[in-house]
């Protein structure tokens, strides 16, 4: 895209327009995304009016060109997704997100051309099977986007959530790979099994050779970022441009024609890496702020895609007079495909047993949910304008028939399944039964309304509020609150007491990780330790959420899903000399750091308990969970003193720099104090920890 004056002043405008869309279709209850297309299609022909025309057609200069799609906003949209991707949680569903990801995705591909290829001929156009076999690959990527936004809505079960969100992650780099693949035949012509070797060999090299370059160069940045975390600025802006510096460099060794790599690959892979490895260590603040700022920009590229997907339907010059049956039936190719794809990966999958099985509403959804959405477009504005095929006979070229079939689909799926998701899901009784989540929202909410309340009444008692507004508003905290203990009482009557000591064990472990966080961010413990523990905290938290009490083991800190880690491990292991020692500077590190987590997760749930005067949590749940913390804080405690004892003058240096680091930590609550109050900013926080740390 050339920028002059006007595409820059339509790139605003639209990202303008966007803003406004959002902000319309969470008032009338319309998937952001299929707003977006509507406004797309509809802009065109209005600005065309002759007395708009001359106002508003600079709108037109804003061209979605292929550099622009594949090199800038792609790798925003994978990065946004694989960073904020649960690996953990994605591991329990693994079969079912790779299988629908990889094998689905083949499947889908193989069947839309074999059935485009006998259909189209019905409706008098007549495309070579291997024409078929791209556009297979252009449609058969998911988009999650639409569908996550509606799921947030519904409350659906977070593992339907991840599978849908893991398969759209993993298909994208799987997509773009066989598309590759197949153009290139496509190009060069075919040649027998010959091709078809030489396009399985490109294929699984490009995944392999995309995985391989992104851990490599995400271990690189994570490297970094240990030098830059104490500057939040430089460790923000390395994140952001790991993806695009990934994905352009997997495209200049394409460029070389050495080897060909996966650039999807290679950036979902540095992203999930960056995400569930490097971004634990980053401080609260800045990992708050980094999620908000790559989630904004992800919902700028979307809205301009999908915005200008319509806009580009609009104005593709089309023929759309003689494209509407074979679009028409091309969606419901792609429709059959999808649920083709879909049963092929989960029927064999559910009597395999490796993993939970996919229940069949799920399945039915999975089948119709698959909305297409970004990366098809992206993927379809690859092919170049002057590409054509032997015996291509239609007034277009197969670029511009292509988009039109792609658009096509991506209007169906918005525009009509969509609308429909919900509901289907009412239908097929697909809801979120987590009685956990439940029973924690409840004891919680208890907490927030008792506060509520008490600050209502110092509010009344100084004058803030008059008598017959603190009547209306205290009549309505109550009701709140009776309703939030009524709820808490139908829970313990259908799940029993227990679903409340797991609700309180659970918030124990959310104060224990926020304890540890400030630990390793004050240099109390190292970074080899903080992972230990994160590790052990979210296994436990695992074991609590499916009820598997009997297995929580405070010492153990062996974790299977800790992908990252033990690659990481594996990678320092002939680099690291002490391998397998642990001195006793780290075991008092760990006994001391278990100690104040400990500590910590007491101090905050007596304190929720007795603030208000009225119990928070039920006391059969309090006192057994509570009485269970403080033997964990006791332990540790002794063993720290023991190891004080036995190694007393081996650890003078290591007592020495807990107490610097203790008074550092009390130095920085006093500025975090006067920041909250107003009395000093970022920049006179600096100028203070400079001037008068200790």
């Amino acid at each position: 895209m050339v920028l002059n004056i006007t595409s820059a002043l339509a790139l605003f405008v639209l990202i303008a327009i966007s803003s406004v869309i959002y902000f319309a279709s969470k008032r009338i209850k319309v998937p952001y995304t299929v707003l977006l297309v509507a406004v797309g299609v509809l802009l065109v022909p209005i600005v065309n009016l002759p007395y708009l025309n001359s106002v508003f057609g600079f709108l037109g200069d804003m061209v979605l060109t292929p550099e622009l799609l594949f090199f800038i906003f792609l790798p925003v949209l994978i990065f946004e997704s694989g960073f904020n991707m649960n690996m953990r949680r994605m591991l329990d569903s693994a079969w079912a997100i790779s299988l629908l990801a990889v094998v689905g995705m083949v499947i889908s591909t193989i069947t839309v051309a074999t059935l485009l290829f006998f259909a189209l001929p019905l409706v008098g156009i007549e495309i070579p099977f291997m024409l078929a076999l791209v556009f297979g690959a252009v449609i058969s990527p998911t988009d999650p986007v639409a569908v996550l936004a509606i799921f947030k809505e519904c409350h659906v079960p977070r593992r339907l959530g991840l599978v849908f969100e893991g398969e759209s992650l993993l298909n994208d780099g799987t997509a773009v790979a066989l598309f590759m693949v197949l153009l290139g035949v496509a190009t060069t012509g075919f040649h027998g099994t010959e091709t078809i070797m030489h396009g399985m060999f490109e294929f699984v090299t490009m995944l392999v050779l995309g995985v391989g370059l992104g851990l490599v160069m995400a271990a690189v940045f994570t490297r970094a970022l240990r030098y830059t975390k104490k500057n939040e600025f430089v460790t923000v802006t390395l994140i952001l441009i790991s993806a695009h510096l990934v994905f352009i460099t997997c495209e200049l060794i394409n460029h070389s024609g050495v080897v060909h790599i996966s650039s999807i690959i290679a950036t979902t892979v540095a992203a999930l890496f960056m995400g569930n490895y490097s971004r634990n260590t980053l401080h609260p603040e800045v990992d708050g702020y980094l999620g908000k700022l790559i989630e904004h920009m992800a919902f700028v590229v979307n809205s301009l895609v999908f915005l200008m997907a319509g806009l580009l339907f609009a104005s593709a010059g089309v023929d759309l007079a003689h494209l509407w049956l074979p679009i028409i039936v091309t969606v419901l190719v792609v429709a059959f495909s999808r649920i083709i794809a879909v049963y092929a990966v989960t029927v064999p999958l559910n009597l395999s047993k490796v993993e939970a099985p996919i229940p069949a509403a799920w399945e039915k959804l999975l089948a119709w949910g698959s909305l297409r959405g970004a990366l098809s477009i992206i993927i379809v504005t690859l092919i170049p304008a002057d590409f054509t095929v032997p015996g291509w006979v239609l007034p277009y070229t197969p670029q511009e028939f292509l988009l039109s079939l792609t658009i096509g689909c991506i209007l169906a799926t918005l525009f009509i399944k969509a609308p429909l998701i919900v509901p289907i899901m009412k239908k097929l009784k697909i809801t979120d039964e987590n009685a956990l989540k439940k029973a924690h929202e409840a004891d919680l909410g208890i907490y927030y309304l008792q506060t509520e309340r008490a600050r209502l009444v110092k509010h009344h008692e100084k004058g803030f509020v008059r008598p017959e507004h603190f009547a209306a508003m205290m009549q309505r905290l109550e009701q709140k609150l009776a309703a939030a203990e009524a709820m808490r009482a139908d829970l313990v009557q259908t799940h029993g007491r227990i679903i409340f000591d797991q609700s309180l064990h659970l918030a124990m472990v959310h104060v224990e990780k926020t304890a540890l966080k400030n630990l390793f961010i004050n240099e109390e413990v190292s970074e080899q330790t903080y992972r230990r523990l994160y590790s052990k905290l979210c296994l436990q938290q695992e074991k609590i959420e499916q009820a598997r009490h009997n297995e929580i083991d405070p010492r153990a800190y062996t974790d299977r899903k800790d992908v990252f880690d033990k690659l990481v491990a594996l990678v320092n292991m002939p680099f690291d000399r002490n391998r397998g020692l642990i001195t006793p500077a780290q075991r008092l590190e760990y006994y001391r750091a278990q100690m104040i987590m400990a500590r910590k997760a007491v101090q905050t749930i007596e304190c929720m308990q007795t603030e208000h005067g009225h119990p928070v949590f039920l006391p059969e749940s309090y006192d057994q969970v509570l009485a269970l913390y403080r033997q964990y804080k006791k332990r540790s405690g002794e063993k720290a003193d023991n190891m004080v004892a036995e190694y007393k003058d081996e650890l003078l240096p290591y007592l020495h720099k807990l107490a610097e680091r203790s008074l550092f930590a009390s130095g920085g609550r006093a500025l975090d104090y006067l920041h909250d109050k107003g009395l000093v900013d970022e920049h006179v926080m600096h100028d203070l920890r400079e001037q008068f740390s200790v």
